[in-house]
């Protein structure tokens, strides 16, 4: 780190310098400071807050990574990107704060025209802006019992939607993120279409939808009293699943049959990053309700709930303090429009599929590797002890990630059990996508 940047640091009252910029000094004081939540400091440095573009990342101590976590999918134009700092800076003076839900301002108006207008369906539709995915997520809950009256929901294991409140309840990915909390609404859950381990025994060439016959016999012996399908058209967190289009179709058909609400989550998986604004469109279904989140910020923290007009039966049925306040809804409206202007949505989809070609040469080289999937820059590998018995492997995986962020210094997260996801941020090029996946052959090598 620059001197400069520790004299601000000294400016603000704390006595540091040089030889305090070390990985186990900060890893260290984190700990000691922040809560447990889902840092694994056994793997990954301190990053350095001062320092980084594009997808090139560095640790406190100098250490150069290449990123393709996008900040987890949130950095959509990576790191310190130039033309966004450029408007950035043309910004500066614009007031920061003004609460949306109580008053109107130009630049939010303009932003939920623009995501209701790149949304699946030319329905009449309503926007709720927020500050964080798992928000947006219970908004839309929220909305749907309103309108509905009903009070339950379908969600589907494994799946992420948040850690709170009823986004907590439509979550089944790891026990660990709802163990001993209470169930916020009643939810009924089946597996979500997961062909690799299609718990029917059945496989993509003779599939004949299972899974949606599952939830019709689940709704029939549970009720079908239910106000949405709440589903990730991509599995994130739950494994990086990518559903067959005629299963998330059948779903939404039955769902539609019982006269309830089909919501899209796409917190991870939308804004472009499988080549559509909403990664549901690769399945052919106009949902109800659309969750955003992550990249719709542009690092800020941002989320939006979309759903039909009106949204809420009357005033104050839903609320918050921040709502896309200016500068962040100027920020954003920029987002849409550079991805226009520059083609990202097509980028993303060749880049995507390029990926996945290099993740495929991947999986006929090792053994460990059983499964290689994804659409656009949303991709993933799932690792087995052999390709016969596709026994997942959890450790085999982690072990794989701490020598490529140790010893490849490639910056990766894994999800799922036994999975390791890319989702880097839009500008990465083709010979860096290149880079990363050497490097992960180069880790996997290492591990087995």
């Amino acid at each position: 780190m620059e001197e400069k940047h520790i004299q601000i640091l000294k400016d603000l009252g704390y006595n540091l310098d040089q030889k305090d910029m070390t990985n186990d000094y900060w890893k260290k004081r984190g700990a000691e400071a922040l809560a447990i939540t889902t840092q694994d400091r056994d793997v990954y440095g301190c990053l350095d807050h001062t320092v980084g573009e594009g997808v090139t990342i560095f640790d406190i101590e100098g250490t150069e990574y290449l990123d393709v976590t996008g900040g987890v999918a949130v950095r959509s134009f990576g790191l310190r990107y130039k033309p966004y700092l450029e408007f950035e800076e043309s910004i500066l003076d614009v007031v920061k704060e003004l609460p949306g839900m109580d008053f109107d301002a130009i630049p939010q108006t303009l932003l939920a025209e623009r995501v209701a207008g790149v949304t699946p369906g030319n329905h009449k539709k309503r926007v709720v802006f927020t500050t964080s995915g798992g928000r947006a997520v219970e908004g839309c809950m929220k909305s749907a019992m309103d309108l509905s009256g009903k009070r339950r929901f379908v969600s589907f294991r494994p799946a992420f939607h948040g850690r709170t409140g009823y986004a907590l309840a439509m979550t089944s990915s790891n026990s660990r993120h709802k163990s001993g909390f209470p169930q916020g609404v009643d939810v009924i859950r089946v597996f979500y279409p997961y062909c690799y381990r299609c718990p029917y025994g059945t496989n993509v060439e003779d599939c004949s939808i299972e899974c949606v016959e599952a939830l019709r016999y689940a709704l029939q012996v549970e009720g079908d009293d239910i106000a949405a399908t709440v589903m990730e058209p991509i599995s994130g967190e739950g494994g990086l699943l990518v559903p067959p289009a005629k299963a998330v179709q059948g779903i939404y058909e039955l769902t539609r049959e019982i006269g309830a609400y089909f919501m899209s989550d796409e917190v991870q998986a939308g804004m472009g990053r499988t080549g559509k604004w909403c990664a549901i469109e690769n399945h052919g279904v106009v949902p109800d309700y659309i969750s955003m989140g992550k990249g719709i910020g542009g690092g800020y923290p941002m989320g939006a709930s979309i759903g039909p007009s009106p949204m809420f039966t009357g005033g104050s049925r839903h609320s918050e303090t921040f709502s896309a306040e200016p500068k962040m809804s100027l920020l954003s409206l920029w987002i849409f429009k550079h991805m226009e202007d520059g083609d990202f949505l097509k980028k993303n989809a060749e880049n995507g599929a390029y990926l996945l070609k290099r993740f495929n040469e991947l999986k006929d080289k090792h053994e460990v590797v059983g499964d290689a999937r994804g659409i656009g820059l949303m991709a993933g590998i799932e690792f087995v002890k052999d390709k016969k018995s596709k026994e997942k492997a959890p450790k085999l995986r982690d072990q794989i990630v701490k020598n490529a962020v140790q010893k490849q210094k490639l910056w990766i997260l894994g999800c799922g059990q036994n999975v390791i996801r890319f989702i880097p941020s839009y500008v990465i090029t083709r010979d860096e996508l290149d880079d990363a996946v050497d490097r992960l052959d180069k880790a996997i090598e290492a591990s087995v």
